[in-house]
This record gives C-alpha cells, sequence and structure tokens, in this order.
C-alpha cells in the first residue's frame, strides 16, 4: 500500500501566499515610485541653498550683491569669483528651473509635481516657488 505523501505545499498554501505577497506588493509599490523624484527635487533644494549661500557670502565679502538679472548671470559671476562652481549646480528635477525673486533663489516646479511639493517639509517648502 501506497503512504501519501506530505511534503510540499497545497494549491491552497500557495494561493494565500501569492495573495499575501500581491497585497504588500500593494502597499509598498506606490510608496516607492517617487522616491527617485522626490531625491530629485531635495537635491535641487540643496543647490539653491548652497548657491544663496555664495551669494550672501559675496555680498558680505565685497560689500555688494551679485551682479546679473538671470540665474545663469549669478552663476556666472561667482563661478569667476571663485565662490561656487557652476558645472555643479544644475537642475534634476524635470520640468523644474531656477527662480530668482528679491535677490534670493528659488527652485520653480511646475503644477504637476504638487504631490511631490506635498511630500516636502516646511523647511524646504521655504525653497520652492510653484
Amino acid at each position: 500500500m501506497r503512504t501519501k505523501d506530505t511534503r510540499g505545499f497545497t494549491l491552497m498554501e500557495l494561493i494565500i501566499v501569492m495573495a499575501l505577497l500581491a497585497i504588500v506588493a500593494a502597499i509598498l509599490v506606490p510608496m516607492f515610485l517617487n522616491t527617485t523624484d522626490r531625491a530629485r527635487l531635495r537635491s535641487d533644494i540643496q543647490s539653491a541653498r548652497v548657491v544663496q549661500s555664495a551669494m550672501d557670502l559675496y555680498r558680505l565679502e565685497r560689500g555688494r550683491a551679485v551682479q546679473g538679472a538671470t540665474y545663469a548671470a549669478i552663476l556666472e559671476n561667482l563661478d569667476a569669483a571663485g565662490y561656487i562652481n557652476a558645472r555643479n549646480a544644475r537642475l534634476q528635477t524635470e520640468g523644474a528651473n531656477w527662480v530668482l525673486h528679491n535677490g534670493r533663489i528659488y527652485v520653480g516646479i511646475p503644477a504637476n509635481l504638487q504631490d511631490l511639493y506635498d511630500s516636502l517639509t516646511d523647511i524646504e517648502r521655504e525653497m520652492v516657488r510653484r
């Protein structure tokens, strides 16, 4: 007489495990989808802080603001004066731009990045213009 082999999993056990994995994936995947975009935006915010610090240092040391009506002109002048390396101050976020407002540098983001803006802290939001 043959005995039943009890090693292995039943079909029902496999279906339950697959269902649990699908539920966990459904919860975790949306959390990680925008992780790269958030990291890029935070990198842009940090770059804006660095440029703003260089502008402030220039103003303190030279007694006048950096000359330039656009962000590119200010970066070029800061680079020429040795305060910053302009090649490192590039935006990473797609659709973002630099905004120069009242002598301050901000990261401008389009309206379609509202959910990324909502994920920022209040301190980071101060460096972003929508």
